[in-house]
């Protein structure tokens, strides 16, 4: 049985080792396991959490690589789908002089992720799990639209905690506006969304988190966080709000930051979820009715801890390289100063 269900994109991120280098001018870059869901998916294993990837990965020597990449994180992949008529999707990454992520590029044509069907969905992988958690790349093209909408759909019917990363990426759109729009549209499937200022500014225009709040209030999130880079993570709810500082570390690359937060957000809810079952909870939204009797301590403490998580991934280089295990997170959250 497997508790958190990950849907959308398994990639390859080939990352310029050059800092500050743009596209143009990089000359060498290495290659690591990447796509956000995914990520979060390692995450939430190396923290001891079952999980479980649903898409798609191409045939090709690429494809493979990724698919064991996740099984030796002990990833469950029995909802992956090999597909031998498609491509292995590549992110270019370029970084700034301070180490900061920037996306270059994406491949786009006949990439695996957007292949995914709504037949490729398992009803009995909903049946057993707490959560499940998407982003927004899956929802561009048909038929992984289709297919992200039914997922939705089905851990409603079986009253599944909504996860939602809508991780902006504007280039694989038709245009910024639809993307906007659509993931406007789509907020308010979740019970929990994550996003960091940038893309509060795209989908508010407004950077003031005062408009968070708004936002939460507007499309119905019962836990809406915004990411704050270094500075901590804000989070909003029904019973207040509140800016979690973050941690102090040597940037060395940014690259998954934001999937293990996530993942650290999903397994600090976990607990939660599952004593409401143990104790005989259900019906629908009962998940989120959890969330929605939190405190703030208990919030505030489920968001520091994956403030450090987010903040060990940038001592490192790549998305999956960097996710840190239970182990290496108490000791660094016994140890690092909070960032003032």
């Amino acid at each position: 049985m497997v508790d958190v269900l990950c849907l959308g994109e398994l990639l390859v991120d080939w990352v310029c080792t050059t800092m500050g280098a743009e596209l143009n001018t990089a000359q060498v870059f290495t290659k690591a396991p990447g796509g956000a869901p995914a990520n979060t998916a390692v995450g939430l294993a190396r923290q001891g959490i079952s999980s479980a990837f649903l898409g798609r990965v191409s045939g090709d020597a690429f494809g493979e690589w990724l698919r064991s990449v996740l099984e030796e994180n002990t990833v469950d992949t029995s909802g992956t789908v090999t597909d031998p008529d498609s491509q292995t999707r590549m992110a270019y990454v370029v970084t700034t002089a301070t180490g900061d992520r920037k996306l270059a590029e994406f491949s786009k044509i006949a990439c695996s992720d957007a292949r995914l069907e709504p037949g490729d969905l398992k009803a009995e992988m909903f049946a057993a799990a707490q959560v499940l958690h998407f982003g927004s790349i899956s929802l561009i093209g048909s038929p992984s639209a289709e297919a992200t909408q039914l997922a939705v759909e089905m851990a409603h019917a079986n009253h599944l905690l909504v996860s939602y990363d809508p991780n902006v990426r504007p280039g694989l759109w038709p245009s910024a506006s639809i993307c906007r729009q659509k993931i406007l549209d789509t907020l308010r499937w979740a019970d929990m969304v994550k996003i960091n200022e940038d893309e509060l500014e795209f989908l508010t225009g407004s950077r003031d988190l005062l408009t968070a709040e708004s936002l939460r209030r507007q499309h119905d999130i019962a836990l809406l966080v915004v990411t704050l880079d270094s500075r901590g993570a804000y989070f909003c709810a029904e019973v207040g709000s509140h800016i979690v500082p973050g941690f102090s570390v040597q940037l060395v690359e940014a690259t998954g930051a934001g999937d293990g937060f996530n993942g650290g957000m999903i397994g600090g809810l976990l607990p939660y979820l599952k004593n409401a079952q143990a104790a005989g909870k259900s019906g629908p939204r009962f998940r989120r009715a959890v969330v929605e009797s939190l405190n703030m301590k208990q919030l505030e403490e489920i968001v520091q801890r994956s403030n450090a998580i987010g903040a060990l991934a940038c001592t490192r280089a790549g998305a999956i390289p960097a996710l840190p295990s239970s182990a290496e997170i108490d000791a660094f959250m016994s140890q690092a100063a909070l960032q003032v």
